[in-house]
């Protein structure tokens, strides 16, 4: 089976949790199809890197790229206050990418598998050169996101403009799921609200396929924080944990140390570091740092679909303690649900005062039951033979 696999930004290098899960993804049609082409928009925060991609999959991959210019303009974002259209998704379209992706379609491809919302007004041409089944394979509900985020905002002319965005963004997203022939969701959360739409598509929930490896010796004073820091949601969670969180964990333990780690780790961030507080910036191995710095703290409070980072940390066999938000879809014992500095400090005490080792069991259990690559790759080819 011939395939074409589009994203919105490139896979590789794996600067965060959307692009392990797009890596994961990739992995999965190299690994199910007969040839599969890759085309990708590059952006100045995401750059193309071709070779990133040869060294994993040499020929076994045919890739291409196209640069759009994803800025936010001022004077584009105030003249869509006058059209019906979403400016969170007009940013990626592009005349160069519609014209790489006509000539694309040229070839004969059964499927065509699209990564995110924001590929979706490219639809109209892929119906007009192509008769291949459209799957979208969303990540998120992103309309959420942003709901959640207005909660937080207290400016009220920014709270007014943000709704009108997010209403528009939300309006296109719900249309937008009834044009397709099949949705693959990451997470069981965003599965039951796709299927409560009725829609008369296929819809199914693909996780995030991830093998295990036992981390040893983790160290209970040690916490860490890893993400992108260019997605507003992991800057919030960083400052809450060091300004908020930290300061109470350190007044019951003064041994503790904090461990803050990722992408485009904003100046400001170092101001914080001290004797208990490190700033990493971005690490060169996302696995080295988390199997050596202790237990993920993940204080999300908004966002849709499924943690890539917690789920990373499980198949560690790390303990997680993160808010709802941060763990939603995820049901593993290994895993301490908290709200507020007082639920974090309980799980803190209990897990320091349990064997450590046991916890680990059941974070790798759990992934092994229900992340495991070969059951997934199983999943997705019924999928694809029912759309």
């Amino acid at each position: 089976m011939s395939v074409l696999y589009l994203t919105n930004k490139p896979v590789y290098p794996l600067v965060d949790g959307g692009c392990v899960a797009m890596s994961s993804f990739l992995n999965h049609l190299v690994n199910i199809h007969a040839k599969v082409d890759h085309l990708t928009i590059s952006t100045y925060k995401h750059p193309f890197d071709l070779k990133s991609y040869q060294e994993i999959f040499g020929d076994k991959l045919t890739v291409s790229s196209v640069y759009v210019n994803t800025r936010i303009s001022a004077f584009k974002a105030f003249e869509n206050l006058f059209s019906s259209s979403s400016y969170n998704v007009n940013r990626f379209f592009s005349v160069d990418f519609e014209n790489k992706l006509i000539e694309l379609l040229e070839h004969d491809y059964e499927v065509i598998y699209i990564e995110s919302i924001f590929l979706l007004p490219y639809l109209t041409t892929i119906r007009t050169y192509s008769k291949a089944k459209v799957i979208l394979r969303a990540p998120n509900i992103e309309f959420k996101i942003w709901e959640d985020y207005i909660l937080q905002i207290k400016n009220p002319l920014k709270k007014i403009y943000i709704k009108y965005l997010t209403k528009k963004l939300k309006n296109f997203e719900l249309n937008q799921f009834k044009r397709v022939d099949g949705i693959l969701s990451i997470s069981n959360v965003d599965t039951l609200f796709i299927e409560n739409l009725n829609l008369k598509n296929q819809i199914l929930h693909l996780p995030f396929a991830i093998k295990t490896e036992f981390a040893s010796n983790i160290k209970k004073n040690n916490y860490f924080f890893i993400g992108a820091y260019n997605w507003k949601p992991n800057l919030d969670a960083v400052l809450y944990l060091i300004q908020v969180l930290f300061p109470e964990i350190l007044k019951k333990n003064a041994n503790a140390k904090l461990h803050i780690a990722g992408s485009y780790t904003p100046n400001f961030l170092f101001q914080f570091q001290n004797d208990s507080i490190k700033i990493h910036g971005k690490v060169e191995s996302v696995k080295d740092f988390m199997k050596s710095h202790g237990i993920l703290l993940a204080p999300i409070f908004s966002g849709s679909g499924v943690r890539i980072k917690i789920l990373e940390a499980l198949s560690y066999g790390i303990p997680v303690i993160g808010s709802e938000i941060a763990l939603q879809g995820i049901q593993s014992k290994a895993c301490f649900k908290a709200e507020h500095v007082e639920d974090y400090l309980r799980h803190i005490t209990t897990i320091f005062e349990n064997d450590i080792f046991e916890i680990q069991k059941k974070a790798i259990e759990y992934i092994d039951s229900n992340y495991h690559p070969t059951e997934i790759e199983k999943k997705l080819n019924a999928f694809i033979a029912s759309c």
